[in-house]
């Protein structure tokens, strides 16, 4: 099934499945203000976009299982769109525990090193680019947009590895609090569950052809 070739109700899902990562996206805009801003408000505005997500999620695979049974519908196309729907709904569990990290941060007065602040910001504004990315992608099946955020996921696994080295350093050299450590690991690891899972969507949807 050529992915350039997609009409009609298979079209009007993708384009439901790019606005899924639009409301990602929006959900770590305000999860990142939150964060910079140290300010709580933020933090539940973006708390907000995921159950929206999920329902969505919920109705895709409702209408995608009765597309199933179509007898002129491709089989692989469905499966493959019911995985990718899977792969976003990941997406938002690891958006989930970014909020709930970042929560904790604010809530109870952790103070992160200069450091790290600079380095959780940089890390979400890269996540949302590979999202809006992805939602641009889904819906214009441009290959090009998919091979960005796929190397931009690259890239920044990367830069993590080497932040957290950073961290250990600044650890040991008493820079960073030992109660704030756990959390800002926690924002971290949360946040590459969302770029791991969406680039994982992304690449499924252009195996399918």
């Amino acid at each position: 099934m050529d992915i350039t070739s997609i009409k009609g109700e298979m079209r009007d899902i993708l384009e439901r499945i790019g606005g899924m990562c639009s409301k990602s996206e929006s959900g770590l805009s305000q999860c990142r203000d939150g964060f910079v801003k140290n300010k709580i408000n933020f933090i539940d505005e973006a708390g907000k976009v995921c159950p929206i997500i999920r329902r969505e999620g919920i109705e895709l695979r409702t209408l995608l299982s009765k597309k199933a049974v179509e007898p002129d519908v491709s089989k692989e196309l469905i499966k493959s769109l019911m995985s990718i729907v899977s792969s976003i709904e990941l997406a938002v569990t690891g958006l989930e525990s970014t909020i709930r990290h970042v929560r904790v941060k604010i809530s109870e007065k952790l103070l992160f090193s200069d450091k790290a602040v600079d380095e959780v910001g940089y890390i979400l504004k890269e996540t949302i680019d590979i999202v809006k990315t992805a939602s641009d992608a889904f819906l214009t099946r441009n290959e090009v947009l998919m091979k960005h955020a796929v190397d931009k996921y690259k890239n920044l696994n990367e830069v993590v590895d080497s932040y957290a080295e950073g961290h250990e350093d600044r650890l040991i050299k008493g820079v960073c609090q030992p109660q704030a450590s756990p959390v800002y690991l926690n924002i971290m690891d949360a946040i590459m569950t969302v770029v791991w899972h969406t680039k994982q969507a992304l690449m499924r949807f252009f195996e399918c052809r």
